[in-house]
């Protein structure tokens, strides 16, 4: 069993082989672990006995430290005036994008290929459905294949430990808010929750209205706290949480400024806004509310499956109060 030291020494040999002992001792010593130089060369020598370490290049054996999604993306492009800018913005996702092993040009059927490994069938959803729409203006064929290929580049290592903590604490938020006894009261304690967990720049909740076309904003929480404007009225056919509602699947994305769903992206440059995430609330089997979050972070794959977890259970908490139909707004 892999404990967190050997984790850490992975993960840094994943991305340079080269390290030597006593800079790995220096990077345990930072994270809070007393270790000298040959308690470090000795747990190497121990991950390369246990074919761990398959080699000098840290190269990790998938099969040992985690499942893999690996898929083969072929893409057929849509030409247009604005098509050479769209296709530079691909490259430079691809070669920014960490779970992209290998992506270039093709001549035939296709215009485009990428192999994409993924760490969970989650991270798999959701990055697809972010590339998806992100170059919908430049896709005009998308065709994603399983692939049985080894990735030998650096896999990256997450700390077990590190992510029931998130999840701990997402489900503590939760427990926080049940002192609460009316749905305004415990909802506004989640978005404000929600801004202090995530970091966030500000979260608010829609609701559904009674004719099933706008959503109503009710909470709000972090740089604006006002549920007027704009945004206090939001047709259920809106390309950022309108979404959410209507498919029941959560709509995110790590580069806010180039995402087509966004409705003002120079206002998220200008905010300095990385990542935006909406995940429905279900009652029944229908999308009631909407949960939606802006941070100036980008998140990581656990950051929005613990959002995703966070609502399903919000889901059912609220479901009494849902139960009275204090949650129908005209």
């Amino acid at each position: 069993m892999l404990d967190t030291v050997d984790k850490i020494i992975l993960a840094q040999l994943g991305k340079n082989a080269r390290l030597s002992s006593q800079d790995l001792r220096k990077i345990l010593q930072d994270a809070g672990h007393t270790i000298t130089d040959r308690g470090v060369r000795h747990r190497i020598q121990k991950l390369e006995k246990n074919n761990i370490v398959l080699g000098y290049s840290a190269i990790l054996n998938p099969n040992i430290i985690s499942e893999k999604i690996n898929r083969i993306v072929l893409l057929k492009f849509k030409y247009g005036k604005s098509s050479q800018e769209k296709i530079k913005q691909l490259i430079d996702y691809v070669n920014q994008s960490s779970f992209c092993l290998y992506s270039n040009r093709l001549s035939g059927d296709y215009d485009w290929i990428c192999n994409f490994i993924f760490d969970s069938v989650e991270q798999y959803e959701l990055e697809t459905d972010n590339f998806v729409n992100r170059f919908s203006s430049l896709i005009s064929d998308f065709r994603s294949y399983e692939s049985k290929m080894i990735k030998s580049a650096p896999y990256s290592v997450y700390d077990d430990e590190g992510i029931k903590n998130k999840k701990e604490k997402a489900f503590l938020i939760l427990s926080s808010v049940r002192k609460y006894n009316t749905l305004n009261e415990r909802l506004q304690a989640i978005v404000e929750s929600l801004v202090k967990y995530f970091d966030a720049a500000f979260a608010r909740v829609w609701f559904v209205d009674n004719k099933q076309k706008n959503l109503i904003l009710k909470f709000s929480a972090g740089m604006y706290t006002g549920i007027k404007g704009e945004f206090s009225k939001v047709s259920i056919n809106s390309l950022k949480i309108g979404p959410a509602v209507k498919t029941k699947k959560a709509v995110v994305t790590n580069d806010v400024v180039n995402d087509p769903r966004i409705k003002h992206p120079d206002w998220a440059k200008r905010e300095n806004l990385k990542s935006f995430a909406a995940y429905p609330l279900i009652y029944k089997g229908k999308s009631v509310a909407v949960l939606a979050m802006f941070s100036k972070k980008k998140l990581t794959y656990i950051d929005f499956e613990v959002l995703g977890i966070f609502c399903d259970q919000l889901s059912k908490e609220l479901a009494g109060f849902f139960e009275a139909k204090d949650f129908l707004f005209e």
